[in-house]
């Protein structure tokens, strides 16, 4: 039960100054709701006030005197003690505190903002792997194609030789049957390979230094870190909390994607490892790869040199740069 539903009966006769009259009119005064309701003793409708408004202004004897807009065009002098106590109970429940004084609310300000950068400091590895997690294939494989823009802002159009490209799709589709990433060489990449969300850059000088089966290793890790999302987790990481929040909650990542180019870890080499095992391939390279990032690759089984990988188009592939 509210303050005004305790009085909601409640009435009294008061008299009502007017203004422009010379002459008070004796009124009844009830409760309505939030309001002081002032009818005639016919029960006509005269005006209601805002128990919000009302202010106790003076008074005359017994009686109270009040008024509900600064200027006093209207006033209402009430005798009834009943009627004085309940107004002066509702419009305390009613009246608007005070407000705080200003090092009070500087202080909630610097707490707040204290707490906001808090969560800031602590929230950013949640957001990001929350991110990373949530994003669905299909924007993945988005995300892949922006990036391999901004790959071409950065390092020029990817090699295009015909027969080179179709050399390469091969090498894909025979490395990883089920399911081959997409590859791209740019002349003028620096880094040997960048992974992507669903495939792998890499660069012209790595792809003429390589044997097909140190260019399989460097496939493999690269493919296991996009597997194992690590490219999309440091492209997330890279855009900062509040970006990749929104882009968690709106479903889209900022245009004009650029990679981070990341070495693989144990963990992508393991999965590559595991990978080559299981369809009788060769890790050996893939061991001296890990061995010289300065990871201890257990090895295991190692196959004959006939187990290695090859690919007969290989010279082919290696002059998709060609002019």
């Amino acid at each position: 039960m509210t303050a005004i539903d305790k009085f909601i009966r409640l009435e009294a006769v008061g008299w009502w100054f007017e203004a422009g009259r010379q002459e008070a009119r004796e009124v009844v005064v009830s409760f309505g709701d939030a309001t002081l309701q002032i009818t005639s003793l016919k029960d006509v409708p005269l005006t209601h006030w805002s128990l919000l408004a009302t202010k106790r202004v003076g008074t005359r004897a017994e009686a109270v005197i009040y008024s509900a807009d600064p200027e006093q065009h209207e006033v209402l002098e009430i005798e009834d003690p009943d009627m004085i106590r309940a107004i002066s109970a509702i419009t305390s429940a009613l009246i608007e505190p005070e407000p705080a004084p200003k090092w009070r609310r500087w202080a909630r300000r610097g707490v707040a903002l204290a707490l906001l950068a808090g969560l800031l400091w602590a929230a950013p590895p949640l957001i990001y792997k929350a991110t990373t997690l949530l994003t669905p294939p299909a924007r993945m494989a988005a995300l892949s194609d922006d990036m391999v823009e901004g790959l071409r802002a950065q390092y020029g159009t990817e090699c295009k030789d015909w027969l080179g490209g179709h050399a390469l799709e091969g090498f894909a589709e025979k490395l990883l049957p089920a399911a081959p990433p997409a590859l791209w060489v740019f002349a003028k990449q620096t880094t040997p390979a960048i992974a992507l969300p669903n495939g792998v850059a890499l660069s012209n000088a790595a792809l003429q230094a390589a044997t097909p089966e140190s260019l399989s290793a460097l496939v493999m890790a690269h493919w296991a870190m996009g597997q194992n999302r690590k490219p999309l987790h440091a492209y997330v990481a890279a855009l900062g909390p509040l970006t990749a929040l929104r882009s968690l909650a709106f479903g889209r990542f900022p245009e004009g994607a650029k990679p981070v180019a990341i070495a693989p870890d144990g963990e992508d080499y393991l999965l590559a490892r595991d990978y080559l095992r299981t369809h009788g391939l060769s890790a050996f390279q893939l061991q001296q790869m890990a061995k010289a990032d300065g990871i201890g690759l257990p090895l295991g089984e190692v196959f004959a040199d006939s187990n290695t990988f090859t690919f007969e188009g290989f010279e082919t592939l290696q002059g998709i740069c060609a002019e």
